[in-house]
């Protein structure tokens, strides 16, 4: 199995401990869809709030069931209804998934294993005591931790926390992202803005609100789109201008606005370029303009970053061992990552790895990190993947 890119962990790290998350505001649970959470959430009622049935059966005290036995039915419970008076000694309750469970009575007999004749429930089973019921709190018990600090809230979280009585939370404002695609080429249309779609999309599927604009390759105006966007924004995103070419001139407008540059160049393929600066204290991103380049370096460094700004506790894709479907040729020197495809039987495929290419990444559902130290992969290695989602 190849190792970690250690190194550009490292790297990583540098970066996401230079930024700081943004301000958080209390909110109801409907605004706060797609925000992540400030602080920890206790539970304000249990879940469930009552012992109550796991399922359609008979509630019953378990002594009067050792065995094959004949009791009358004398009430029936649906989910909502008040739990009522104990069960008597020697009585059953038709009862209903999720109806409260009747005091005195400790188990639920599923209905399966009951025949009805009249008013009498016929067991063929003993019932065990606890079988079928699910306690009060057994799920997240009152004051108890409900849902961490940095989780974001999407249907499922709401819904958890609907149902343990918690209606407002603290939670992060939508962190503003500007994205600049730099090049002449852009601005006069003759070469789409692939990349600023792409990176305005992923920006705004981790909960950003974006604005994104075009800068010509001339320094000044470079220089006036990267100081207005980080007047206004909590990120800024450049793409495009950041090598050492005639026209990259992102580094070069940097440097004109006194900007402090912590990173330039970093030893992975695709993805070298990247840059990470602060101006005036607001985190500035530079991304490569070669699409596969832009993508890998968002993904190891833009994401991580962005989450971070916007409050997340996980800043990194799953990651899982996986085997390669085909040999993989390389040299030793800098880490590699490679879109890939997942397999029926669980290995990876690549999807080429050209640093200019648009359908690798478009197709990609993981992406495979080579470390520094390895050379050609043979088919059947395993190799680390980060798992990519719709975005």
């Amino acid at each position: 199995m190849t190792g970690r890119p250690e190194r550009l962990e490292q790297i990583r790290a540098t970066v996401v401990r230079a930024l700081r998350p943004v301000e958080s505001e209390p909110v109801g649970l409907e605004e706060a869809a797609g925000r992540w959470l400030a602080e920890p959430v206790a539970a304000a009622a249990p879940a469930p709030p009552v012992d109550c049935s796991a399922m359609d059966g008979y509630a019953v005290r378990s002594g009067d069931v050792p065995g094959p036995a004949s009791l009358p039915v004398t009430r029936t419970v649906f989910a909502g209804d008040p739990p009522g008076p104990p069960l008597a000694a020697g009585e059953a309750a038709r009862i209903f998934t999720g109806a409260p469970l009747p005091p005195g009575a400790d188990a639920v007999v599923r209905e399966e294993a009951v025949r009805a004749e009249g008013d009498r429930a016929v067991f063929s089973t003993p019932a065990r005591p606890g079988e079928n019921v699910r306690r009060a709190g057994e799920d997240v018990a009152a004051g108890g931790l409900a849902l961490a600090a940095g989780v974001r809230l999407g249907g499922r979280q709401r819904a958890l926390l609907r149902a343990v009585g918690v209606e407002r939370v603290r939670v992060y404002r939508p962190a503003r992202v500007r994205v600049i695609s730099t090049g002449d080429e852009l601005v006069s249309g003759r070469t789409p803005d692939s990349n600023g779609l792409a990176i305005a999309a992923l920006c705004r599927a981790a909960g950003a609100e974006v604005c994104a604009v075009r800068a010509p390759d001339r320094l000044a105006e470079v220089g006036e789109a990267i100081s207005s966007a980080a007047a206004a924004a909590d990120l800024v995103i450049t793409i495009g201008g950041v090598s050492v070419g005639a026209r990259d001139l992102v580094p070069r407008a940097l440097a004109a606005l006194a900007a402090e540059v912590r990173l330039h160049g970093v030893p992975m393929k695709p993805g070298k370029p990247f840059l990470f600066g602060l101006l005036a204290g607001t985190p500035v991103l530079g991304l490569p303009g070669s699409p596969s380049a832009c993508l890998a370096a968002f993904e190891v460094f833009g994401r991580p970053a962005l989450l971070a700004v916007c409050g997340a506790a996980r800043l990194t894709r799953p990651e899982v061992a996986v085997r390669l479907a085909e040999p993989v040729a390389g040299r030793p020197g800098r880490a590699r990552l490679l879109w890939a495809a997942l397999s029926a039987d669980g290995r990876v495929r690549p999807l080429g790895r050209d640093a200019a290419q648009v359908r690798g990444p478009a197709l990609a559902q993981a992406l495979i990190l080579v470390p520094a130290d390895a050379g050609d992969l043979a088919e059947g290695t395993e190799v680390r993947a980060w798992v990519l989602d719709g975005d």
